[in-house]
């Protein structure tokens, strides 16, 4: 056993799973409040349809999204968007079981799978509260940031949770994780030498 797994008991191990639990409510009570603000602000009678916060580059505003993503969709059948929920949910619980399941040292994975999560599950709120599949409601996912002279459309928090959640993964895959294809750190070495060990006797023992 190496001098960096002996440093953690089972015990710390254990309890170090927790802090990504409350990190994921608070992530989905921002981006749940953010969106509540903006939709009572922005509805209220006298109220501008806009604020600029860096004219020309970044306003707030209010738009609902009916859509699967990035108001694309919105127009498609209602089993396909049901489809989509489902699926989101799914793909959700997926990350959320793999979180409990991976070595708490690999940190960089740990922050992605968060990230993801909350964002996922933040406009997973949204969809099946508003009901996004109802023809009958205008209604959706509530976007208040517009960065649309970016080329991207109207978003919220949920979205740049998932955005960064995507990018410190791709980070972890390449420089900053046991399975790195690139591993920068004597931490992620370490791990990486460990689990190839740990593979070597698997192996040996299925070939006894």
């Amino acid at each position: 056993m190496s001098n960096l797994a002996k440093k953690q008991s089972p015990t710390t191990m254990k309890g170090s799973k927790w802090w990504g639990v409350w990190l994921f409510f608070i992530l989905v009570f921002v981006d749940q409040v953010t969106k509540m603000v903006a939709d009572v602000y922005f509805n209220t009678p006298g109220s501008p349809s806009k604020i600029d916060v860096i004219p020309g580059w970044l306003s707030l505003t209010i738009e609902y999204n009916r859509g699967i993503s990035y108001g694309m969709g919105s127009d498609v059948k209602s089993w396909i968007k049901l489809a989509v929920i489902i699926a989101t949910a799914v793909i959700m619980t997926v990350f959320a079981i793999a979180y409990f399941r991976i070595d708490n040292r690999r940190s960089w994975m740990k922050v992605a799978i968060v990230l993801i999560v909350a964002g996922g599950i933040g406009n997973l709120i949204d969809r099946v509260y508003y009901r996004v599949w109802d023809v009958d409601t205008l209604l959706g996912v509530r976007d208040m940031v517009d960065l649309s002279r970016f080329g991207f459309a109207v978003c919220n928090f949920a979205d740049f949770f998932i955005t960064g959640g995507a990018i410190v993964l791709v980070l972890a895959m390449l420089f900053f994780d046991r399975d790195a294809f690139c591993p920068l750190t004597k931490k992620y070495k370490l791990l990486a030498k460990e689990q190839a060990k740990k593979d070597e006797t698997e192996r040996s023992a299925k070939r006894k």
